[in-house]
């Protein structure tokens, strides 16, 4: 499997975590349904942030004074993000900090458990991260189980935090969650289960603080706080790609580096973990479109997976080689790339950087999925949530052909 990530990502600490999370996310919860082995799927990670925008005047241009100045310098994105999404999820509602995850828990288990394991994983190291997707897998599980009314002991009736976080685990070391596959353990040691729990009561306490936060959240939104950092950010990165590919076609730096990640998942293939499964955040889409169907029409991928991306948008605005206008919007259709196997393409409708893309295209097909975020927020919620990968893991199977030679 190959990861293509978007726009605005550079190297960081925090960036290397997100990785880890969603690297052990897409091995514990899709590569049971990818691979002969679970635990054996080969994860790429192509990073181009480096060769994405750059300001020459170093954002001289940035207004030192406006409305970004409500929030911080950036440097505590993740909490900002937290208190938005708390605003997203209770509104005015909120109940008391220490009540959080008990409130949610009642009304939306699987919210309770993407939002309990985002904050816990976001200061999680390689290690952790695998024992916390482990975790996180059963007790997404266990959730959607709640939702249909077929898990009696989901702790629903929780008095506070504390409590359902002590009677989820405690039902999770049970082994009433799910049965799983004998590799997806709690991570194969108590250490690991120790420092895992340990990350799950800090994020208890981060939502906590984070919770009346909510109402500073809100003028943040409605001051449209996020605009000029990610607007300036996105339309550099978008600029550079094309920029470059404008000046140096398939040799140009950005699609090098994608190009060669294509390549060599394609090597990595086996008997073991035989699919070339390309999954492309937001830019990312338009890279892989861009290189499937004109700058590299010979490599291939057996699904490509397009995230809260932009294709059909971009295709509709004329910057793809490969699509011509149409002579009737109705009837006609942009190619897919002959080594496009199947296309899935993921949006949420809150998230105002997603497009759908059957309209557009002759072939592939959109599914909704709602991160329950509002307009500032839904963009970068997709994959911090275990419920996306259990759904991704769901539809691949009926994407993929059924039999790969390798």
């Amino acid at each position: 499997m190959i990861f293509v990530h978007g726009v605005r990502t550079r190297a960081s600490a925090q960036q290397s975590r997100a990785i880890a999370q969603r690297d052990s996310l897409l091995r514990t919860l899709v590569g049971p349904v990818l691979c002969a082995s679970p635990g054996t799927l080969s994860v790429l990670n192509p990073y181009w942030g480096d060769l994405g925008a750059s300001f020459a005047w170093n954002n001289a241009s940035y207004p030192p004074r406006g409305v970004e100045n409500f929030g911080d310098d950036g440097t505590n994105d993740l909490a900002d993000l937290l208190a938005d999404l708390l605003a997203d999820l209770f509104g005015g509602e909120m109940p008391h900090p220490d009540r959080v995850l008990a409130a949610l828990a009642r009304t939306s288990p699987a919210d309770a458990v993407d939002l309990l394991w985002m904050v816990a994983a976001e200061r999680a190291d390689v290690q952790e991260a695998g024992v916390l997707a482990e975790m996180g897998a059963q007790a997404a599980a266990l959730a959607d189980r709640a939702n249909a009314g077929d898990a009696p002991n989901w702790p629903a009736d929780a008095a506070d935090d504390q409590e359902f976080l002590a009677r989820l685990t405690g039902e999770l070391t049970a082994g009433r969650a799910e049965s799983v596959p004998p590799q997806e353990t709690f991570g194969g040691h108590s250490g690991g289960r120790r420092v895992a729990m340990m990350r799950l009561r800090e994020a208890l306490g981060r939502v906590a603080m984070a919770a009346p936060r909510t109402g500073a959240s809100a003028m943040r939104l409605m001051a449209r706080r996020p605009v000029h950092t990610a607007g300036t950010e996105f339309i550099g990165d978008v600029l550079a790609y094309f920029r470059q590919r404008e000046v140096h076609g398939a040799r140009a730096p950005i699609a090098l580096r994608v190009a060669d990640a294509l390549e060599e998942g394609a090597r990595l293939r086996c008997s073991d973990d035989p699919w070339l499964v390309v999954v492309a955040h937001s830019m990312g889409g338009n890279i892989v479109y861009d290189l499937l169907s004109h700058l590299r029409p010979e490599l291939e991928c057996d699904a490509l997976v397009t995230v809260g991306s932009q294709v059909g948008l971009f295709a509709e605005l004329g910057q793809f080689p490969a699509v011509q206008p149409p002579e009737d919007p109705v009837r006609d259709r942009a190619p897919v790339p002959d080594g496009v196997g199947s296309w899935i393409n993921v949006f949420d409708p809150g998230d105002p950087l997603s497009f759908v893309i059957e309209p557009v295209f002759e072939a592939g097909q959109d599914f909704r999925y709602s991160t329950g975020r509002g307009l500032g927020a839904a963009h970068s919620a997709y994959f911090w949530r275990p419920s996306f990968y259990r759904r991704l893991a769901e539809r691949l199977p009926a994407a993929l052909p059924v039999e790969r030679n390798v």
